[in-house]
């Protein structure tokens, strides 16, 4: 599934932003196998979050400027007959699921 893979992709890139090891932008879109372009529409994305990342020229590599964590949690539950109606309106689907992510900053 997408969603996952972009999850997965997110705890990947926080996790070498948070060690401090990400290379230039060229090289962690490399590692990342994503374009330089995508790397930087997530870094933005992630900075209007709330993450305070900064990017070190001369030890090149993107780093937290303080301390910060990423808290994604994804739940799926059964929905009962009752709350399927009060959802869809007595529509039932085949996959019925609930999503949420949290963003700590």
């Amino acid at each position: 599934m997408i969603l996952f893979k972009q999850i997965e992709l997110l705890q990947r890139i926080h996790r070498l932003i948070n060690a401090s090891c990400t290379g230039t932008p060229e090289e962690f879109a490399r590692r990342m196998r994503i374009s330089e372009r995508h790397l930087r529409e997530i870094i933005v994305e992630m900075k209007d979050l709330g993450a305070p990342i900064e990017y070190s020229r001369r030890n090149e590599t993107y780093y937290y400027k303080e301390p910060f964590e990423i808290d994604i949690s994804c739940t799926f539950q059964r929905l009962s007959d009752k709350d399927q109606k009060n959802i869809s309106a007595g529509i039932t689907f085949l996959t019925n699921f609930s999503f949420t992510a949290f963003f700590v900053p």
